[in-house]
């Protein structure tokens, strides 16, 4: 009876995704091979696989809980565990189903590690590293050391008026046009905003890596929309 109890307990925890569509050159490095093969629409992706996809090729994943994974052009994803996945390379777009906080996803990349219960949001792992998170919250954990955090500075009208009245117009712009510096382990990321990776040498200071944050801009709205009109297809 013990043997059997733990053989369910290793079934239970394996993780597994279905191949839905493939656009262009896609391949599977299977777990425990040396050797990829060509990626096959409805194949099962287990955990411990590599989906890689190649120029001018995509690769649509949906997970056991109907959630939804679009590999861009030039992106490698690795399914790690039940709960786990690991970005490599390229420009990846998720659609996670809500989850309770004990059973939360998250994604490794080369630039840091990413906590999920339920949201939209896009990673890109290229030269210009970027999170943009269209709705839900993301924990973002740096891999060693602590981010330089860059935040503009925010606000109310009120406050806004006072100073531009108490330092004059030209003093006023450039408080205004600031930024807030901290530096952090983790980030939380809100709907609507993004948050850009840069090299460490672009830091103030010793940290992992400087990280700006912004808001959406128009060219993020479409990108969105792009992903989302590609699941509807």
């Amino acid at each position: 009876m013990k043997i059997i109890f733990i053989l369910l307990g290793v079934v239970s925890l394996m993780f597994s995704a279905t191949l839905t569509k493939i656009e262009g050159r896609v391949k599977v490095l299977s777990k425990n091979s040396i050797k990829k093969h060509r990626a096959k629409s409805g194949e099962r992706i287990k955990s411990g696989d590599k989906l890689i996809s190649y120029k001018n090729s995509k690769a649509f994943l949906t997970l056991d809980d109907n959630s939804n994974i679009i590999l861009n052009e030039s992106s490698e994803l690795t399914l790690l565990s039940e709960n786990s996945l690991k970005q490599s390379s390229g420009e990846v777009y998720y659609k996670i189903k809500k989850r309770h906080a004990s059973n939360g996803l998250k994604v490794e990349t080369p630039f840091s590690i990413i906590g999920i219960k339920g949201t939209e949001f896009i990673v890109n792992s290229t030269k210009n590293r970027q999170i943009a998170l269209n709705e839900g919250l993301l924990a973002i954990e740096s891999l060693r050391a602590n981010f330089e955090l860059h935040v503009a500075k925010v606000m109310s009208e009120f406050e806004a008026y006072k100073l531009q009245q108490a330092k004059g117009y030209e003093a006023y712009l450039k408080d205004n046009l600031g930024e807030d510096i901290t530096y952090v382990k983790s980030v939380h990321l809100e709907s609507l905003r993004v948050l850009n990776f840069k090299d460490s040498t672009q830091c103030k200071s010793d940290c992992e890596s400087h990280v700006s944050e912004k808001e959406f801009t128009d060219t993020t709205k479409e990108r969105f929309k792009k992903y989302e009109q590609m699941l509807k297809e």
